[in-house]
């Protein structure tokens, strides 16, 4: 349940948020996109690279074994019966063949390092980019919200101000936008105010002097209905507070006119 509120007060108005959250988020995607191609093929033609390497170092070796098993035939019939001979060519050979298999084996595992690394840079950007659509997403609801939030209070309040109640006795939470136009509106209920006032109180003197003139009590009755009707305008309600008028900074409106 209290889930459901949050979600409902950080969504006022889902169709501008949404949107606007959206664009965000298909532009942030695009570029990672375009990114994560050019990461892939650098790790796409790494890894063919080290295919081809194992491949030409699996062809040296074969050729090596083979040249080896040739260079003995040939010193067994040059040598005949010398086995001293025989002996000092079977270690260079093997010394040789060792060597070729450790070069095979390194290049294998120089291919293999490249393949797991690719799989983990592959991995990487699929949770780093996931995680920042998810993060975009609940960053652009917030700010939107900074926005939608006080627009979604001005258009209560005017609907109140429509009515004919002119008391304002909220303001916008720390953090908002539009805090500019949030005071210029509370001006404007200021100002309407005091204009009601000084209506208020000519027809206070209207009804004094039509109480002492003996004006027909009918007439006082709809007299006195329609200041109780304007006194509603003017007066908090019971419980609230009214907030002191915002001060205009006259250098900041100067250069906006």
């Amino acid at each position: 349940m209290a889930h459901a509120r949050k979600k409902k007060s950080y969504l006022l108005d889902p169709r501008f948020q949404l949107k606007w959250t959206s664009y965000l988020v298909v532009v942030v995607l695009l570029v990672m996109t375009s990114l994560g191609v050019v990461i892939a093929r650098i790790a796409g033609r790494a890894a063919d690279t080290a295919t081809l390497a194992v491949s030409q170092a699996e062809k040296l070796t074969e050729e090596s074994r083979s040249n080896s098993i040739l260079a003995r035939q040939s010193v067994q019939q040059a040598a005949g019966d010398n086995p001293h001979m025989m002996s000092v060519m079977d270690e260079s050979l093997a010394e040789l063949d060792a060597s070729t298999l450790k070069n095979l084996a390194d290049v294998r595992r120089r291919k293999a390092d490249i393949d797991h690394d690719r799989r983990n840079i592959q991995l990487l950007l699929a949770g780093a980019g996931a995680s920042l659509l998810a993060l975009l997403l609940v960053m652009g609801i917030v700010i939107t919200h900074r926005i939608v939030g006080p627009v979604h209070k001005m258009k209560r309040l005017l609907r109140r101000v429509s009515t004919g109640r002119l008391v304002i006795g909220e303001r916008l939470r720390r953090g908002d936008e539009l805090e500019d136009l949030f005071d210029t509106f509370l001006q404007m209920t200021y100002s309407l105010r005091a204009m009601h006032s000084a209506r208020l109180a000519t027809l206070d003197g209207t009804l004094r002097r039509a109480e002492a003139l003996g004006t027909p009590q009918e007439i006082l009755d709809g007299l006195r209905a329609l200041r109780a009707q304007m006194v509603l305008g003017v007066e908090p309600r019971r419980g609230s507070t009214v907030p002191p008028e915002p001060k205009v900074d006259e250098a900041r409106e100067g250069g906006r006119s």
